[in-house]
């Protein structure tokens, strides 16, 4: 196992994640439980500022938070002047386009700067690592199994113009050639998603690893202190879940007996972090995919049996606002509703919801990190998805 480098240098691990709170903090967790398990090392995490709620969480296991200033996303009032039927939507669009790409700029020139903060000009890089969530970085025939193209025009272009490097790793920068001379071995690929959920073909990569869904800690999970103390008291009546300044939402909640944490009944996004949630439950869904990965998800619910046909967006959000409209979307809603609350619906939930109970998707990440990393005595950089 790679240990200290030379007099005595404590060995670093940094982790960065950016995106949502589905996205990040999933990985705090992760970097969390690698401090308390491997004490040696000095670990940070980078992340959005919007994040910092998770800086006395890191701090209390001993991992430093460094916040970077760009947003998880573009606030809403970044957008609601873009109107399509506006007279200057197109100069709107435009400056919008314009922010983003300032935001990115500034978002890399940070993430550079902190790393090169936390590494220094040590020439030892002995034991040290970097988790990141995001893909860029790694050769196309690690990532081919995904969807990751769609990222790789503005990161190609940052690679060539802001590092003086290829366009496409390991590819020379004139030619754009592979150089198989200069290949490193495949970087450390985790998916914080169960097998059980999400089938693992033979074709994927032999350095991806379906970990498990990577739950955050108890204490992690609520923002009042009172609430998870009760929340804690595996003996409490639903009466008693949450503190008095909070107990009007506790006809919300629901408990089973495959899962010790309390589950708020309601809408949802259809991210992986949601999707786990309920699942873990035992909880039958009902989805209306908007989104990106939101389609990807209703589908393997529905394919699962847990879950009806994913709502299309009208049944929600209706395009026109008269009666038979407002009517017609009701009649879908109440149909999907009454499918996901059917007997066959409900026994598969509790089947997948036991599977689902045993697994442990944080230690067996870090039990791989442990494996496959420390025991190199080189830098790796692992590329972590939670998605």
């Amino acid at each position: 196992m790679a240990g200290r480098g030379g007099a005595g240098r404590r060995p670093r691990a940094v982790f960065m994640a950016f995106g949502t709170q589905g996205d990040v903090f999933p990985i705090a967790a992760l970097a969390a439980a690698f401090a308390c398990d491997q004490q040696e090392y000095a670990v940070v995490f980078i992340t959005h500022s919007a994040h910092r709620s998770l800086s006395t969480h890191l701090a209390a296991s001993s991992v430093r938070y460094m916040p970077v200033s760009s947003p998880p996303v573009l606030a809403a009032e970044q957008l609601e002047n873009i109107s399509s039927d506006s007279i200057q939507s197109n100069h709107e669009r435009e400056s919008f386009s314009m922010r983003k790409k300032a935001i990115q700029a500034e978002h890399r020139k940070e993430c550079l700067s902190f790393v090169e903060e936390v590494f220094g000009n040590d020439p030892s890089i002995s034991g040290d690592f970097i988790v990141i969530n995001f893909f860029a970085l790694v050769c196309w025939t690690d990532i081919i199994h995904w969807m990751w193209a769609l990222f790789m025009e503005s990161w190609g272009s940052w690679r060539n113009d802001c590092l003086n490097l290829s366009p496409i790793p390991f590819t020379d920068p004139v030619t754009n050639l592979p150089l198989w001379h200069v290949r490193e071995e495949s970087p450390l690929l985790l998916y914080g998603f169960s097998k059980e959920i999400v089938e693992c073909p033979g074709y994927w990569p032999f350095n991806a690893h379906a970990c498990g869904f990577w739950f955050l800690p108890m204490d992690w999970q609520f923002s009042c202190d009172k609430c998870m103390v009760l929340s804690g008291n595996i003996n409490s009546s639903f009466g008693g879940m949450l503190c008095a300044n909070h107990s009007s939402l506790e006809h919300f909640l629901t408990r089973n007996a495959y899962s010790s944490r309390p589950i708020f009944v309601g809408l949802s996004s259809i991210g992986s972090g949601s999707t786990a949630a309920a699942l873990l439950a035992g909880i039958p869904q009902v989805t209306c995919p908007f989104l990106m990965d939101q389609f990807y998800w209703s589908e393997r619910l529905q394919w699962l049996g847990v879950a009806p046909e994913p709502l299309q967006r009208q049944n929600l959000v209706p395009d026109n606002d008269d009666a038979l409209s407002i009517h017609n979307a009701a009649d879908v809603l109440v149909g999907a509703i009454r499918s996901a609350l059917s007997p066959e619906t409900k026994a598969q939930a509790a089947r997948i919801a036991d599977r689902l109970s045993s697994e442990d998707g944080i230690g067996e990440a870090l039990r791989i990190l442990k494996a496959r990393v420390l025991t190199q005595n080189k830098i790796i950089s692992p590329f972590i998805s939670s998605k």
